[in-house]
């Protein structure tokens, strides 16, 4: 993706970063435009609005390498401003640095193109090009008939305007992430350039859309195509299995073409005949047929229990805490299990459906889907507070044969709840500047502190951190009933929270945060200044309302300010009393005097956002935010430590991973308060420590 202002240009493109970085976001979507960014370091750089004509012509041929080792398709993207010479429909992109009517400061496009798809591994190239005379970017006719590929060659081209034309105000590039986004109606499953093409010619009215496909490779089996249609039609067997369900019957039944399909969909009585046929048969696709078809049985019997169950108990904020459970539990497993990720929109029993469905279906070869329904089972009554021993599970587990495996579940998710439970506390609240000359440290239950004690420490960051050994073998031992204490919350002043990374100490053989979750609260909402009384309290219900967002908002619930919002530190100040930011805090850059807003922001909500010091907050790593928010904040040292690892030279997970948000959640810092937090400061208030608490 390349988005460049060119001063000889003279007319400034105002919205050109905004746009790249939205298109480029729909375009590495892994359910729309299913791209992974060639170089994810550089790409800030490229579509910054200062990229010099070296930086595009070395971007686009490093790309094409990766694409050609990866045996890939390469997508393009062109932002900015075009030029033709006066009779030449040839169009030279025009670079930060490129003079105005001057060929060799200029990226000849068509030249730059025919390059990128001629080495032998690129499986075709997509080119997008917003531009004045973009049609004038179509590689030269003897170019995509010889090269090295001798004529093998594919390209897909859309651009947005004819040789002869203007291009305004990057409508193209606009309309077009909004038909991305939204979906074509009638297109089919895939968005191809010729349905994006006529689709763009409805709404775009001062210019000509164009577009180019060239196809030489004999070998090809799909055309080109730019994203997945979000308006696709669904094939849906029926109502009673779920699209995850539905998807992996599909697949099933295209390898075993010997089954004869229902008039009225696949009901539970379908499945079980179908089960029954592919075990009679022989065929190379049989066998995932018939461990599909008795899945989707398994878990349509466990979602009619569930129901009966639960009742009322049952609702969608349980169910994703469910969700948060089992990918705890599978990214333990040996080997790894595919991880829950329902889409955002997915909520009730639909719900329901996908977590029974991924465990009856998504699961390692030698996984077993009977003992992956009890551990869903027995997360879904851990989180509703019902009872395993009921005679309706019971029953159930009999009928499905999965006696053993409930109970061993069941035992599981105690476990998990007992470490969920209890987290040890360390805390700086004494420091009367920034390093305090005690450490308060508390095992807590949910709300309330257990087990106290005070130690004495140098008043240094070292003092602080030559604690952290000697702490956590105390909590270990004074953990109750053989819980594991990995969850630490460690209370910081509003100063320290700039400067100190606590879980990058050592604690002993490791990292504070190499085996445990770290989370950073602020030490003013602990111990409350009189003129923030209530404060605790009102952002109770604001965390009640962060999380209860409709399945529509996929976005992460935070106000984001810019360098515009910050400049003023007193318009700030007098914008947070009047209550104008009402979710979560969020700065997109560090303002020079971040220090002196830091008190007054956390004063105004229970999450605040801040990038590192060598990193910002870009639209990508805002969508990226909202889609991990349910595993926040803990996924916030995970982050950490797949940046540690990648800077010690050590495993890191493939991009192109459901983790590749790691890399812009590393670039975050958090205070985060969360309603058990706000639980343990109310208990804090009536309970001082030195009232009644010794080692």
């Amino acid at each position: 993706m390349i988005a460049t202002q060119c001063p000889a240009a003279k007319q400034q493109l105002s919205n050109l970063v905004t746009r790249a970085d939205e298109l480029h976001r729909l375009l590495t979507d892994p359910e729309i435009g299913a791209c992974l960014p060639s170089d994810p370091g550089g790409g800030l750089t490229l579509r910054s609005g200062e990229v010099t004509r070296q930086q595009i012509e070395d971007a686009v041929k490093a790309a094409a390498r990766r694409a050609d080792e990866a045996g890939a398709v390469l997508v393009l993207a062109f932002l900015g401003h075009g030029q033709t010479p006066l009779g030449n429909s040839r169009l030279y992109y025009m670079a930060y640095d490129t003079q105005a009517e001057h060929a060799a400061s200029s990226v000849a496009l068509g030249s730059l193109l025919t390059e990128a798809g001629d080495p032998p591994g690129v499986k075709g190239v997509i080119a997008l090009i917003d531009t004045c005379h973009a049609g004038a970017g179509v590689p030269d006719t003897q170019d995509l008939v010889g090269g090295f590929s001798l004529g093998k060659s594919r390209y897909s081209l859309l651009m947005a305007a004819a040789a002869a034309q203007k291009a305004y105000d990057l409508d193209f590039s606009g309309e077009l992430a909004s038909l991305l986004r939204d979906g074509v109606p009638g297109a089919g499953e895939l968005l191809r350039s010729s349905a994006l093409k006529l689709a763009l010619t409805d709404r775009i009215l001062r210019q000509n859309c164009q577009m180019l496909d060239w196809d030489g490779d004999p070998d090809a089996v799909e055309e080109l195509w730019v994203a997945v249609n979000v308006r696709r039609p669904t094939w849906t067997p029926s109502r009673q299995i779920g699209d995850l369900g539905s998807q992996d019957l599909q697949e099933a039944l295209v390898a075993w073409p010997e089954h004869s399909a229902p008039a009225g969909g696949w009901g539970r009585p379908d499945l079980r005949e179908l089960c029954e046929q592919a075990g009679d048969s022989a065929a190379p696709g049989a066998l995932r047929v018939r461990q599909v078809a008795h899945g989707l049985v398994h878990a349509g019997v466990t979602g009619d229990m569930v129901h009966a169950w639960a009742g009322q108990r049952l609702t969608t904020p349980a169910l994703r805490s469910v969700v948060a459970d089992l990918n705890a539990d599978y990214e333990v497993a040996r080997p790894p299990l595919d991880p829950l990720c329902p889409p955002k929109w997915i909520e009730g029993s639909a719900l329901l459906r996908y977590v029974l469905e991924h465990a009856a279906l998504r699961i390692s070869v030698t996984g077993n889907p009977v003992a992956r329904l009890a551990r869903a089972v027995a997360a879904i009554a851990d989180r509703c507070g019902l009872n395993t021993d009921d005679e309706q599970v019971q029953a159930w587990a009999r009928n499905i044969g999965a006696v053993i495996e409930l109970r061993d579940a069941k035992a599981r998710q105690a476990a998990v709840r007992q470490d969920r439970r209890w987290r040890l506390v360390i805390s700086l609240h004494a420091a009367q500047v920034d390093w305090p000359e005690t450490v308060s440290v508390w095992l807590r239950d949910g709300g309330r502190g257990e087990y106290h004690e005070v130690r004495q420490c140098e008043p240094t960051r070292a003092g602080v951190e030559r604690l952290f050994p000697e702490i956590i073998g105390w909590a270990r031992k004074k953990a109750p009933g053989g819980a594991r204490i990995t969850n630490i919350d460690v209370v910081v002043p509003a100063p320290l929270l700039l400067t100190w990374e606590p879980e990058k100490a050592s604690a002993g053989r490791t990292r504070l945060g190499a085996r445990n979750t770290v989370v950073l609260r602020w030490a003013g909402r602990l111990s409350v200044p009189g003129y923030l009384a209530g404060m605790n309290e009102e952002d109770r219900d604001r965390l009640k309302e962060l999380g209860e967002r409709s399945p529509e908002d996929t976005g992460a619930p935070v106000d984001w300010l810019s360098e515009h919002d910050t400049r003023d530190a007193g318009v700030l100040a007098e914008r947070l009393s009047l209550g104008c930011y009402e979710r979560a805090i969020g700065l997109d850059h560090r303002p020079p005097h971040i220090a002196e807003l830091m008190e007054a922001l956390l004063a105004h909500t229970p999450i605040l956002l801040w990038p590192r010091t060598d990193s910002e907050v870009d639209s990508s790593g805002r969508d990226h935010l909202g889609e991990c928010w349910d595993r926040l904040p803990d996924q916030f040292i995970e982050a950490y430590r797949h940046r540690w690892s990648a800077e010690a030279g050590g495993p890191v997970r493939p991009v192109g991973t459901r983790d590749e948000h790691l890399a812009d959640l590393a670039g975050l810092r958090a205070a985060w308060h969360d309603l058990d937090w706000l639980d343990f400061c109310g208990w804090f208030e009536q309970h001082h420590p030195t009232d009644q608490w010794s080692a």
